[in-house]
């Protein structure tokens, strides 16, 4: 949390993003509410956002193959737009 703190706002930097974003977030996060996670994904466009059941703010072995199934997903997603644009 005290990196989060220390670091300042980070809107201008999310809003110069412009590659295709995933965020994953935890539904059950303790240190960072999901609202945060929501705002993030707002200020990157065209941003991804993925509320985790069950997850908090680690990354439980539980639920392994559901971070790694929507990152491949994501990556599927932007490897076919790339393809479609090329």
């Amino acid at each position: 949390m005290l990196a989060i703190l220390s670091d300042g706002s980070r809107v201008e930097r999310l809003r110069r993003i412009r590659v295709p974003t995933l965020v994953i977030h935890g539904a059950d996060d303790p240190l960072v509410p999901v609202a945060a996670g929501e705002h993030t994904a707002q200020m990157i466009p065209g941003a991804k956002l993925e509320i985790v059941q069950g997850m908090g703010h680690d990354l439980p072995p539980g639920l392994v193959s559901t971070l790694t199934g929507l990152i491949l997903d994501h990556c599927r997603t932007v490897d076919e737009t790339t393809r479609r644009v090329a």
